[in-house]
């Protein structure tokens, strides 16, 4: 055991650990001597204080719980040699932010990065063939994985509550997703899974913020708790070969897309499992599950380019150009072939072949361009929810070229058509699909259809009104529904409301205000209606108040001129006379700064 002056680092002094001695409780910098290969179980546990760590080229292993509790923690390097960070190495590292796992690495234990609630980025080198158990459990602030070739199996919680966490791109060598792996991201919007997959464990993405969702193609059975309580999620794309699905009494409120193959067992007791699928309702509103079971699993019967969109996913771009081709032109005696008119037919969900492309993981514009050649009218088609394709594809992430051809096709093909961008952003914000998607709808209205207006203010009302209601079911314990916008999406929603009306108010002290308002909406659901009407009517009065202004100028431009005759300062041209008075009466000072103090007690 050494210290040293603190050189570069800024502190008193630094700790020189030699791996043997106990370390002093209020170290704060710590360099660890060339000597020193392994850091012994607990060595650094509970140092308050500790900040930095300077670990040597040459260290082997890091074991146990060597840096637990260490919440000051900021900065420590791993060194290209070491090959094993131990169990719950740095759990509750509350400030350490940024981290790089060596290439060498070849274990790193279970809840090794626990609770590293600051953690924003990790790389997972390819060494390491499995991520442990709860490795990066409740790592709120985790954006960015980069897995790489050689992982094989995510373990049981191991990335559960990484609440930041909005896309993963699993390594094409992954082959289990263990129990809760993914539990409780809630941001989590976009799985790319390779085929290779063979098994998705129990509640593995439950609760977290899919919007669609595709089982890989070597899976050979789903169990609908996998990704329960994914509130937005509307399509869910099984392979054509899966052998077994399991149908839970789990929240699946917004799914509609999806099959299940005939040969596909489903388990006995399922047509008793769709409480919870709230929008298949709207499709079966007799709410038989012997219904819906059935016609799911009959969908596509006698509409093959439906079932060849759904299934699109599993097949090479290529093989479905030429799959399609040949459904849709179907040779007869002369070719090419009669066109096959069931492209614009509607399933049992009202969706057309157009509608189920737009829903799925795999897009490509090569075939939507296909489709709207020959089956034109299916652009503004609405499925049994009143919903169009360029909605789904918006909802369902797809790139914005793609957006972008849906709708300079339908301004083409359809130019006097008027979408429904009310009841459009209403139905994102009700089931809560991500900001980012919403903002995407709002932007396309405001660049491609401005002169299309609608009502934000009316929607946003109606919005905090089902909001009251669906936090009322939650907090009354009605099954598992409840499904709420999130704050950040009704704050944007509020602000799109108010922004014309903002610009023309034109009182800055005013206008501050009520962006404050906004910036602090209360986050209960439950409080939206009451803040929301509050927010109007306070707005109201300042329009109110500032159409008053005119008058009030009229009379400061009254009273200049009034003490003008007074004084006899008159010219000989009264039109100029009369402007001068108008200017120098200073109104527009004299009303900015007393307009705020106008409002009613």
């Amino acid at each position: 055991m050494d210290r040293e002056g603190g050189g570069d680092h800024n502190v008193s002094s630094v700790y020189v650990y030699n791996g043997v001695d106990e370390v002093p409780r209020d170290v704060t910098y710590v360099r660890v001597d060339q000597s020193v290969t392994i850091i012994p179980e607990g060595a650094f546990r509970d140092r308050q204080n500790l900040k930095v760590v300077e670990l040597p080229e040459g260290l082997i292993r890091i074991e146990n719980d060597a840096f637990e509790n260490c919440p000051s923690l900021m900065r420590i390097n791993i060194p290209s040699t070491v090959e094993e960070i131990g169990d719950g190495t740095f759990s509750e590292c509350l400030k350490l932010d940024d981290i790089v796992l060596p290439d060498e690495l070849q274990r790193l234990g279970p809840f090794a990065f626990y609770e590293c609630i600051s953690l924003q980025r990790i790389n997972i080198p390819s060494g390491i063939k499995e991520i442990k158990g709860g490795t990066f459990l409740n790592c709120d602030g985790l954006q960015d994985i980069a897995f790489s070739e050689g992982l094989e199996v995510i373990g049981k919680d191991a990335f559960s509550g990484c609440k930041s966490l909005e896309s993963v791109t699993l390594p094409s060598t992954i082959q289990v997703i263990g129990e809760e792996s993914f539990e409780r991201c809630l941001l989590l919007n976009e799985v790319h899974m390779p085929d290779a997959i063979e098994s998705i464990r129990s509640r593995a993405f439950k609760n977290c913020n899919i919007t669609n969702f595709r089982m890989p193609s070597q899976e050979t059975g789903i169990d609908s708790d996998c990704i329960m309580k994914n509130n937005c999620l509307v399509s869910l794309e099984l392979p054509e070969n899966i052998q077994e699905c399991y149908i839970r009494a789990a929240p699946l409120e917004s799914l509609r897309n999806v099959t299940f193959p005939v040969p596909c067992g489903v388990n006995d007791d399922a047509n008793d499992r769709f409480d919870e699928w709230t929008d298949m309702f709207v499709a079966f509103p007799d709410k038989n599950g012997d219904t819906i079971l059935d016609a799911l699993q009959k969908r596509f019967d006698e509409l093959p380019i439906h079932k060849i969109c759904y299934y699109q996913s599993y097949h090479d771009t290529e093989t479905t150009m030429q799959n399609l081709k040949r459904e849709i032109n179907p040779w007869t005696s002369k070719p090419p072939g009669q066109l096959n008119t069931s492209g614009k037919e509607q399933d049992c969900l009202g969706m057309t072949p157009l509608h189920i492309l737009a829903c799925s993981i795999k897009q490509n514009v090569e075939i939507y361009q296909l489709l709207i050649e020959k089956y034109p009218d299916t652009l503004i088609m609405k499925d049994k929810w009143g919903d169009i394709p360029l909605q789904y594809a918006i909802w369902c992430n797809a790139p914005p070229e793609l957006v972008n051809s849906l709708v300079e096709s339908c301004k083409t093909l359809h130019p006097d058509y008027e979408f429904d961008w009310k009841g459009m952003i209403l139905t994102l914000a009700k089931r809560d699909v991500p900001l980012a998607n919403i903002q995407k709808l709002v932007n396309t209205q405001q660049s491609s259809f401005s002169d299309q207006e609608y009502d934000m203010q009316h929607a946003v009302t109606e919005l905090a009104a089902d909001n009251a209601i669906q936090a009322g079911i939650h907090f009354s314990g009605i099954g598992f529904s409840g499904r709420c916008t999130s704050i950040e999406t009704f704050r944007y929603m509020l602000q799109i409301s108010v922004y014309k009306r903002l610009d023309l108010l034109s009182v800055s002290k005013w206008c501050e205000d009520l962006k404050d308002i906004i910036s602090n909406f209360p986050e209960g659901a439950n409080k939206r209606e009451a803040g929301t009407k509050a927010l109007y009517d306070r707005l109201d009065t300042y329009e109110s108040i500032k159409e008053g202004t005119p008058v009030l100028e009229l009379a400061l431009w009254r009273a200049k001129l009034d003490e003008g005759r007074n004084k006899r300062a008159r010219t000989d041209d009264e039109v100029s006379y009369r402007e001068q008075c108008r200017i120098n009466c200073r109104a527009d000072i004299i009303i900015r700064n007393v307009l705020p103090y106008l409002l009613p007690e």
